[in-house]
């Protein structure tokens, strides 16, 4: 709880450095296919290749070695992600993302010097591509029995129509395990406001939020069949309205479960709630090989369903 306390504590200092409201929503969309599946749950899941993104203390809870290559089509395919997960082990990994946006079509007025009228229409000049590229570079380390931390420092491009940016900021993740099959994890993403400078000279702040998590190692009574439970609450410090679960003048945040269960060695079958929708995947690996894919049901906004699929090798 002592380390709770503190990243509240600095969350609260945080906050009076001017953040940018959604500035940091590209830093939202979360890597691991395991992770979507089990309703974007992962504070306390060190399975995932993408365990270092989601709290990078899990790589000294759990040391390992492996890769994953990640293809996702959100919004029924309106924005892609790609993402690669490397985790060479020594306690650290690293993550790049890769967001784009595809055909975004530019207007202008047939006479720009005039205003806009039947006269004076609006037509397609340009089709250009958004994109956004982050990279992370995770690391953890135990302080002490049952306490682990873990830091993420991370670096943005942005390209969005003519105008580019560069980002850089960090996550600072810690768990706890007081017991053997319980944890609890925090990750206070953009701890100090992650900064993206502009090339016009314009400055955005991505505003710091804590992501706190639940999870329950056990098995299923009678069939000794392993399974892993989470639940998780992102909060932000600002009203979201509907875009949350909750949201106050002050506050805002976003409820998320996942369950993860082995009936056999080879196979993990996953379920959750993801703010406002359903998930479910599946996840094979025999031997160092492995294949995972995640859906996500379409939402009440109507912006439609997610999908990601991944390939991994462990060694």
């Amino acid at each position: 709880m002592r380390y709770i306390k503190i990243m509240l504590l600095i969350l609260s200092l945080a906050l009076p450095l001017g953040a940018t409201k959604y500035a940091g929503e590209i830093f939202g969309f979360s890597p691991g296919v395991l992770n979507q599946a089990m309703g974007n749950t992962g504070l306390t899941f060190s399975e995932a290749q993408a365990a270092g993104w989601w709290n990078p203390a899990l790589l000294a809870y759990r040391d390992h070695s492996g890769i994953e290559l990640m293809r996702s089509d959100h919004f029924e395919g309106l924005l892609t992600q790609n993402q690669i997960s490397f985790r060479p082990g020594s306690q650290t990994s690293i993550s790049i993302n890769h967001l784009a946006i595809d055909k975004v079509k530019l207007t202008k007025l047939e006479d720009e010097s005039g205003e806009l009228s039947n006269e004076n229409r609006p037509y397609v000049w340009k089709t250009v591509t958004n994109q956004d590229l982050i990279a992370y570079v995770s690391y953890g380390r135990a302080l002490g029995r049952n306490i682990y931390l873990g830091l993420s420092p991370k670096i943005a491009y942005r390209s969005l129509a003519d105008h580019d940016g560069y980002g850089i900021g960090a996550d600072l993740g810690a768990l706890w395990n007081p017991t053997g099959n319980f944890l609890i994890g925090v990750n206070l993403r953009d701890f100090f406001g992650t900064q993206i400078l502009w090339e016009s000279g314009t400055r955005e702040i991505a505003m710091p939020n804590l992501d706190l998590e639940l999870g329950l190692k056990t098995v299923f009574p009678k069939f000794d069949i392993p399974l892993h439970l989470a639940a998780r609450m992102n909060l932000y410090p600002d009203e979201r309205g509907d875009a949350s679960s909750f949201s106050s003048s002050n506050l805002s945040g976003d409820l998320h479960a996942g369950l993860m269960m082995r009936p056999i060695a080879p196979l993990m079958l996953l379920a959750g709630y993801d703010v406002d929708s359903f998930t479910t995947g599946l996840g094979v690996e025999i031997r160092s090989l492995g294949i995972n894919y995640a859906f996500k049901t379409n939402a009440p906004d109507g912006l439609g369903y997610t999908q990601k699929i991944a390939l991994t090798y462990s060694w």
